[in-house]
């Protein structure tokens, strides 16, 4: 039976998970789109994603981030409802303590919701893991070409899952990482099922799918490490390409 600290920690980890997989769907883009119309290659695709994400990157470490600016906007959005709505007409007959009251509440939830969404490296030196996840997807179209949409399979899909099913049901740590045997193994199993349907290379499927989850285990940063590991992984298998 689930404990409520694990629903919460699930909830949080779910959210950050959805933003994830859909940040993640700007590099699916040159698959699906023939970019050569617009004038573009997959790799200066990438660099410009990479690019922008390092802008934003920059701004997070150099300026006060997101969640301050959003928590000082709502602040100030409260004081000024409250100030209007004194000088209104029919201010007597408002319960200004109870409308600041429930004001003040929602301000604690969404305080909580952008705590429970940002990870504690995100909020010290801004989005590290979007800004390595692109630059690894980068780096993997340099090395391998179109091999790298296996690198950003397996990030969406292991990073994902693994994440979720160790807060789940993760109990058993592997040694020397903060990752769980039944996260790693849910992780393993999506991403098998995922491949092996797409490629139906069992051989070339188990080795990406672990070359996955040992890079995420213990790579310094797994959105860097995965695409790189498993692009490489793919084209020394010689795995069809996939579009």
């Amino acid at each position: 039976m689930l404990t409520l600290s694990r629903i919460e920690a699930l909830k949080a980890m779910a959210l950050r998970k959805l933003i994830h997989v859909v940040l993640s769907v700007f590099l699916v883009i040159p698959f699906i789109i023939n970019l050569s119309t617009y004038g573009l290659t997959n790799t200066l695709y990438f660099t410009i994603i990479t690019l922008g994400v390092s802008v934003i990157y920059v701004i997070q470490v150099k300026r006060p981030i997101i969640t301050i600016m959003l928590l000082d906007a709502l602040t100030s959005a409260r004081r000024s409802i409250l100030q209007q709505m004194m000088k209104s007409p029919i201010s007597s007959a408002i319960p200004f303590e109870i409308l600041d009251d429930g004001l003040i509440r929602l301000e604690r939830m969404v305080k909580d919701l952008l705590e429970s969404v940002e990870r504690d490296y995100e909020r010290r030196g801004g989005y590290l893991g979007i800004l390595m996840g692109a630059l690894g997807v980068l780096i993997s179209q340099l090395l391998t070409g179109n091999y790298v949409v296996y690198g950003i399979i397996s990030i969406i899909v292991y990073d994902t899952m693994s994440a979720l099913g160790g807060v789940l049901v993760g109990r058993v740590r592997l040694p020397f990482t903060n990752a769980t045997m039944e996260g790693t193994l849910i992780g393993m199993l999506s991403l098998a099922l995922v491949l092996y349907v797409i490629t139906g290379q069992l051989i070339g499927t188990l080795a990406i799918t672990v070359t996955a989850a040992l890079a995420e285990a213990y790579g310094l940063e797994d959105n860097l490490a995965i695409p790189i590991a498993t692009s490489l992984i793919a084209m020394a298998l010689g795995m069809p390409i996939i579009t």
